[in-house]
């Protein structure tokens, strides 16, 4: 075996392998290379397209909604069931996820997810009963849930330090997503397939979904940062040349890994995290809620307010979307400029416009019936649609991240249920004017009074500081007698060590 010291972790050489002795070394190895080749870049893209799938399976539902509750004679309590109860079993997978992630490795559970997409997608499309349909929809909603809680791990621990800003762009790829199944939908609904559009666009996803799952299970390494955390030395070695396709070999470490350190869920509501801990969770509370509640119900809300059918419908969250991908874009550089908090408030501010704006202008003419949605989209995808999990990640220290991530992606999904059940219930009750209202206090309002008031700011060198100063966490070491399966909480120090770097989408 080369010697140790003859060659680095990021040196290039062709005639030797690349020597791993620790997990220290795995995280040189990936950091100091760049994105190379195309397997790389592949890898990459099958761990963004979990994320992706569930925009475009969103975006299906959405487009087919209205031939859903036709042809099934769905009323608002339905659909409000319906669509929420997936959002609800995605709050049980997330939990589940990051515990059962650390014992099985993360590519067999982004395999079973989309086996689960399959499923959920497939038993939706050929539902002949309410019952059959909330069984496949469950079903979907643990297969998000799953990826939600993985997929982001996933990338993190493959993207090199000066490339994790990547995945900043999730919201550009959710709307990008979403629009291409409402352009299914689209096309679908021109080739003449009635009420059963909702079921064509429905199996779409499901063939979408089959075909990651091939990918997944074939070209995905699992990851080395993971395999290194568990001491298996030689797995990683695998992996990485498997990614790279230049040889690394492991040789054993001398030092034994560290013990886990466990911190309690109080930790997040003592002094120090208190107000991090309430503005993450209001922000991803109320910007799931405003999405949920509203921009998927686009198609319906466009069909209702300014008539001209289903295709008008359809085509007018195109163009909604469009502006979400723009605005996903511009995400990064905007919240670069103004700050996480202010550039949030300034999205917020955006969104209860454009929601008070279609609450009270009635007759409201074809042009602004398309802009002002627009516009929403927009400001949702430019600061509030990314900030709840963005400040959940950069509000703790590394013992308490992966808890701190976790309670706002449970409260995005709980604003999901809320959403996607209460606005057709109050549409059907009190009328869309109303209902529009009402969630104008409840989301951006709310959101953007959080803003104002909790002055941190999750960007600044003072948050850092301020970081740097809370190391008084109530604590123990786990003693290895203590681990009954030992596999599993061993890599907890140095998995919440990456949990930094799991920032999420919608």
């Amino acid at each position: 075996m080369t010697p140790t010291g003859t060659r680095s972790t990021t040196g290039q050489s062709e005639s030797s392998p690349v020597v791993i002795t620790d997990a220290g070394d795995v995280d040189r190895a990936i950091d100091g290379r760049p994105i190379q080749g195309r397997r790389h870049v592949f890898v990459i893209v099958l761990a963004f397209a979990g994320l992706g799938f569930e925009g475009f399976f969103v975006g299906a539902l959405s487009g087919g909604m209205s031939t859903l509750k036709e042809q099934l004679g769905l009323d608002g309590d339905a659909v409000g069931t319906f669509s929420g109860l997936g959002y609800a079993a995605s709050i049980v997978a997330a939990l589940a996820c990051a515990r059962i992630g650390d014992r099985v490795g993360r590519v067999r559970l982004l395999v079973g997810a989309k086996v689960l997409a399959v499923i959920g997608a497939t038993v939706m499309a050929t539902a002949g009963s309410f019952d059959m349909l909330l069984a496949g929809r469950v079903t979907s909603g643990i297969a998000y849930g799953i990826d939600l809680g993985i997929a982001l791990a996933y990338l993190a621990e493959f993207l090199p330090k000066a490339r994790r800003n990547w995945l900043n762009f999730s919201q550009a790829q959710w709307y990008t997503s979403t629009s291409l199944a409402l352009l299914v939908t689209l096309v679908v609904t021109e080739l003449g397939a009635g009420l059963d559009t909702w079921r064509w666009v429905l199996g779409v996803a499901a063939v979408v979904a089959f075909v990651l799952f091939l990918c997944r299970l074939i070209f995905m390494p699992e990851s080395a940062r993971w395999l290194a955390a568990r001491g298996d030395l030689p797995g990683a070695a695998r992996s990485l040349t498997r990614l790279y396709r230049e040889p690394f070999v492991a040789e054993a470490a001398a030092s034994a890994p560290a013990p886990a350190v466990t911190v309690p869920w109080s930790a997040l509501w003592t002094p120090g995290y208190r107000r991090r801990t309430v503005l993450a969770n209001i922000v991803g509370f109320t910007e799931a809620l405003q999405y949920f509640a509203i921009a998927f119900y686009l198609p319906i809300i466009s069909l209702e307010l300014f008539g001209g059918g289903i295709t008008m419908a359809i085509a007018g969250s195109l163009v909604f979307n469009v502006f979400g991908i723009i605005g996903g874009f511009l995400a990064v550089r905007f919240t670069q400029r103004l700050g996480l908090r202010v550039a949030t408030a300034w999205g917020y501010a955006g969104v209860a416009v454009s929601i008070l704006v279609l609450a009270l202008w009635t007759d409201i003419p074809l042009w602004a019936g398309f802009l002002v949605p627009s516009v929403f989209i927009f400001c949702h995808a430019i600061a509030p649609g990314t900030a709840g999990l963005t400040m959940g990640s950069l509000a703790y220290r590394s013992e308490l991240r992966a808890r701190g991530s976790q309670l706002v992606t449970i409260s995005r999904s709980a604003a999901g249920v809320t959403g996607l059940y209460c606005f057709p219930v109050l549409q059907s009750a009190v009328g869309t004017s109303t209902t529009l209202l009402i969630f104008l206090v409840a989301a951006p309002l709310t959101g953007l009074v959080a803003c104002l008031v909790i002055t941190w700011e999750p960007l600044s060198n003072e948050s850092d500081r301020e970081l740097d100063m809370l190391s008084d966490m109530p604590s123990r070491p786990v003693a290895r007698s203590d681990r009954s399966m030992g596999d599993e909480n061993e890599p907890e120090s140095r998995e919440a060590a990456h949990d930094d770097e799991r920032i999420g989408p919608r």
